[in-house]
């Protein structure tokens, strides 16, 4: 039991070095030049009360935004919501459907759906013209296949698009994902190259989607109470980022979760916007997951999650 979880220490600590070098060679220039940032907002309350740090926990519907290799772990047909209750009035919804078919492998099928509000509309000159309702739609579809003991892979094919007033966008991404399982133990190491796909073109301006390579490791201990997971992510527009969770599960009912996430260079929101918690309960094929996260001055986010098994 020590060594894999000497060695989920140590994969952390690593992956920090790795980070807080790259850190200091240089300062990121791409910064909010991408396009498409619905891409980048995390999805489940159960991987974000952990510290967002599920690339390599990843098990249930939601892994098809996390690694779609995670997608083997369902064993049964499974529907999931969430619903992201975010700052300045922005709402997300996420709503996934997964079905196993046999040694083929899983399939999953999932929408996602942001909503900022209505917005005032003014002229050139400053002068109203009523509002408009901004919004972003995600359709996509998952594939996970487990190709031996130790290895499962994982495929995710997106379609997305943007409207602003009476101007749309669309992008097409895909997401690949590994994981390997080391043998006789309860560590678990992920990889998933995140939103690989087409520009989005505004009238004439074209952005980039928010390329990310998410590497991590995920160690489950004490009959599967425990687990400990951390991750690293590389995005294209933005610094290195690291997190670290855990999850507690008391009776087979009842999991505590808690985590922390850090960017290089320090968060921009503060310290105390690293932090993640969060609470699950189980009932039968059941499940109900809430997480909170602090945004500093900008509020916080309240994050509910539903799974059913059938």
């Amino acid at each position: 039991m020590r060594k894999p979880f000497l060695i989920v220490l140590v994969t952390a600590i690593v992956l920090w070095s790795v980070s807080m070098e790259c850190a200091a060679s240089k300062i990121h220039e791409d910064a909010g030049t991408k396009g498409a940032q619905l891409l980048k907002i995390s999805v489940g309350a159960k991987a974000v009360g952990m510290g967002e740090s599920y690339v390599a926990a990843a098990d249930d519907v939601y892994a098809s935004y996390w690694n779609p290799a995670g997608l083997i772990h369902v064993e049964t047909n499974q529907l999931g919501f969430m619903h992201n209750e975010w700052f300045e009035g922005i709402r997300y919804e996420f709503l996934g459907y997964v079905h196993p078919i046999g040694d083929l492998g899983t399939l999953a099928a999932t929408v996602s759906y942001v909503s900022m509000g209505d917005l005032d509309k003014t002229n050139e000159l400053g002068e109203s013209e009523g509002q408009f309702h901004p919004y972003d739609i995600l359709f996509g579809l998952s594939f996970g296949k487990r190709l031996n003991d130790s290895i499962s892979m994982g495929f995710s094919a997106k379609f997305l698009q943007e409207k602003i007033d009476e101007e749309k966008a669309q992008a097409f991404a895909a997401d690949i994902g590994a994981l390997y399982f080391i043998p006789d133990s309860g560590l678990i190491l992920g990889l998933n190259v995140q939103h690989l796909g087409t520009k989005m073109t505004f009238i004439e301006e074209s952005f980039s989607l928010p390329l990310n390579v998410k590497i991590g490791a995920a160690y489950r201990l004490i009959d599967g109470t425990l687990t400990i997971a951390t991750d690293v992510n590389q995005p294209t527009d933005s610094d290195l980022n690291m997190g670290l969770g855990v999850e507690y599960k008391i009776m087979g009912t009842v999991n505590l979760r808690a985590g922390y996430r850090y960017t290089a260079g320090g968060n921009d929101l503060g310290t105390a916007s690293g932090l993640r918690a969060g609470i699950g309960v189980e009932v039968r094929d059941y499940k109900l997951d809430y997480a909170f996260v602090p945004y500093g001055e900008l509020g916080q986010a309240h994050r509910i999650s539903l799974l059913a098994s059938f």
